[in-house]
């Protein structure tokens, strides 16, 4: 039989390829769909009136912890590193419009910038109150917002609520990156991940996920990694459902544009081998998350790469549970967060490796903690899909997962009795202060000096006075 030939001009042909497209198209929206669930609330059985109080409650819980845990309250009479002498210093000098899209580092920090703007508003003594409580702030709502999105991921509600706190309790997170601007983006990135996995009911809802997405595209290059996540979103079939997305191209675009046209100082320019890299992010990521980073040095020097392994065995066994028993939403959960975790962790000792973060230095994970909390997040975030797919019965998954959060509380515990993470040296009032006098002895300029040692920037005299500090000089 001979084969029939194609008219392209006939009106039927097109017809039937473009019915044939329609197919396609609504069935791998329908497949997407599934990865990205409707949000619900576990508490629905409760009036709705007292959803909001409930919010209300847990995000001033995570103020208060942040801000009166004894690091936190040193970070009220301290400032910290480029919250000080970079983004204070812009902020006081710049024009708001040139300073907000003015990249450091080689990219842009919309959120630091912004917080540090506003800041720059208050007397001088109080800056690093301003600074200290607009990074609490901004972290306790990110604690909330994770709560509200993983709703449609997370069935059981006291493992989302675990999930939650995490980003507020996580020793990991509670020590270098506590209440700093300099260090919020981590936060920010993993806040955007569940911005893009969020299904809101109310379009308000949409558009609050779509101005997360593009502030934290704006303050950090690592979220434009969740742009698969984001391209899928836009074959989900409501405008309101894709609009996250737009924020996150919004966002993406401009901290692409800072990125080619930018300069970026390399940390170190001392390669990384794969041992070095392995063993590091093997005592930094699995064994940091459920112990802290305190006991890392005792428990290396006691029992070896074991502990570490133990915890990354554990990690791995609940993702696997996470996809071979749970739903399509879970799985995928499972699949992101554990692909999250080991991307960051490589990402990020590639690019800042320095022999200072090898597990041969004193203290083991001391040094650059910072690198441990986004990594951190996302692994977890892996192991509640998995302890979410366990059956409710049963003592062995009973005992899992109560196991899981007694490991991490007792973690939480121990570094709030060591009280780890304080900030020491001279109060920020001492050093400005200090200033004061220096300008007193006929200087032209004073210079305030802040935390970690060696950070300082500089004032002129005649302008010493507070809340109208100019900048003269910065280091």
């Amino acid at each position: 039989m001979a084969p029939q030939s194609v008219r392209y001009s006939d009106l039927h042909f097109w017809g039937g390829a473009a019915d044939s497209a329609v197919r396609v198209l609504s069935s791998a929206a329908m497949r997407v769909g599934t990865l990205f669930p409707p949000a619900t609330d576990s508490d629905s059985t409760r009036p709705s009136k007292w959803r909001p109080l409930g919010y209300t409650a847990g995000f001033v819980a995570a103020l208060g912890y942040l801000l009166f845990i004894p690091a936190g309250r040193s970070h009220l009479t301290h400032v910290w590193a480029e919250d000080g002498a970079r983004f204070l210093v812009d902020a006081l000098a710049r024009p708001m419009g040139t300073n907000l899209v003015t990249p450091y580092a080689g990219y842009l920090h919309l959120v630091p910038r912004l917080c540090a703007q506003l800041v720059a508003l208050l007397p001088l003594p109080l800056v690093s109150v301003g600074l200290a409580v607009s990074a609490a702030v901004l972290r306790a709502a990110i604690a909330v917002f994770v709560f509200a999105a993983a709703g449609g991921h997370i069935r059981t509600g006291w493992i989302r609520l675990g999930l939650a706190a995490a980003v507020v309790l996580l020793p990991a997170g509670n020590a270098e990156t506590l209440d700093n601007l300099a260090n919020l983006h981590w936060f920010l990135l993993y806040g955007a991940f569940w911005a893009l996995l969020w299904r809101p009911a109310r379009r308000w809802q949409g558009a609050l996920a779509a101005v997360v997405l593009f502030l934290a595209a704006a303050s950090d290059p690592l979220v434009l990694g969740l742009a698969p996540i984001a391209a899928a979103r836009i074959m989900l079939p409501r405008w309101r459902d894709r609009l996250p997305a737009l924020g996150f191209g919004i966002g993406a675009a401009a901290q692409v544009t800072a990125l080619l046209n930018a300069d970026r100082l390399a940390y170190s320019a001392q390669p990384i081998g794969p041992r070095q890299g392995a063993l590091a992010g093997l005592m930094r990521v699995p064994l940091v998350m459920f112990s802290g980073p305190d006991p890392v040095s005792w428990l290396y020097q006691s029992f070896g790469y074991v502990p570490a392994l133990v915890a990354l065995a554990g990690a791995l066994a609940l993702t696997v549970v996470a996809i071979v028993r749970g739903t399509a939403a879970g799985r995928f959960l499972g699949v992101a967060g554990l692909v999250a975790a080991a991307s960051l962790t490589a990402i990020e000792l590639v690019v800042n490796w320095s022999p200072a973060l090898g597990i041969d230095q004193p203290g083991v994970v001391v040094l650059g903690q910072r690198y441990s909390i986004a990594p951190c997040l996302f692994l977890l975030t892996a192991v509640s899909a998995g302890l979410d797919a366990l059956p409710d019965r049963g003592y062995l998954q009973a005992t899992i997962r109560l196991a899981v959060p007694a490991v991490v509380g007792a973690a939480i515990a121990g570094q709030l009795l060591l009280g780890s993470g304080q900030l020491l040296g001279p109060s920020w009032r001492q050093s400005v202060s200090d200033a004061a006098h220096q300008c007193g002895d006929g200087r032209s300029m004073a210079t305030i000096q802040h935390n970690p040692p060696g950070w300082f920037f500089g004032l002129v005299c005649t302008r010493l006075v507070p809340g109208s500090a100019q900048i003269a000089g910065t280091h």
